[in-house]
């Protein structure tokens, strides 16, 4: 772990994916229905969310997969959508543990003493925010597992993929990731204009 960075001491990041192809207003709902559940909601359209639940855990009392499962059962409940809920210490964790959820949705929490040991049997293309080009480089090299990664110096990382590449794979394989959630909605309208010569 590298000096000045701290680990959270309970997992509070969700990332929240829908299914594939959600038209957008039913997205615009399952914003509005995390809205009411969490003061830190980022939209990442055109089917994903992420949210800070700290201020939540304190108010309700309870862990981030229980309000994981909350988040599931109204958003079934209310639109019909089966969304599929990571929740970790940090965006790379939440959002890699959203994926590793098989359809239609489910809840899938790691603590921040599991990160470790959950990431590290996980292929490298599953670890989220790299890419399949970075991940088929790793391969060449025979680091084919994000523990294996995990295991590497950030320089030698550095050096396979490249400065800033290397630096944040080398953090996201060990559960670093410093990104605090922003809050961002969806625009409300959008508008196209075109220009003729004539």
């Amino acid at each position: 772990m590298r000096a000045g960075v701290h680990v959270r001491e309970v997992s509070s990041v969700m990332h929240v994916r829908c299914p594939d192809r959600l038209p957008e207003d039913v997205f615009r709902q399952v914003l509005e229905l995390l809205g009411e559940l969490f003061s830190v909601v980022q939209a990442l359209p055109p089917s994903a969310a992420l949210v800070e639940a700290k201020g939540a855990l304190r108010y309700q009392g309870v862990d981030a997969a229980r309000l994981g499962d909350v988040v599931r059962l109204r958003s079934v409940a209310l639109l019909g959508v089966d969304v599929r809920v990571g929740v970790g210490p940090t965006i790379t964790v939440a959002a890699t543990a959203s994926q590793q959820i098989s359809q239609p949705g489910g809840v899938l929490a790691i603590d921040p003493g599991q990160v470790a040991h959950w990431l590290g049997p996980l292929p490298v293309d599953a670890l989220h925010g790299i890419g399949p080009h970075h991940a088929a480089v790793l391969r060449g090299y025979g680091v084919d597992c994000v523990g294996l990664l995990a295991s590497l110096s950030p320089a030698t990382v550095q050096r396979i993929l490249g400065g800033r590449a290397g630096r944040l794979a080398a953090d996201r394989a060990r559960g670093i990731d410093p990104r605090p959630v922003a809050p961002r909605s969806l625009p409300t309208s959008t508008s196209v204009s075109h220009r003729f010569p004539r």
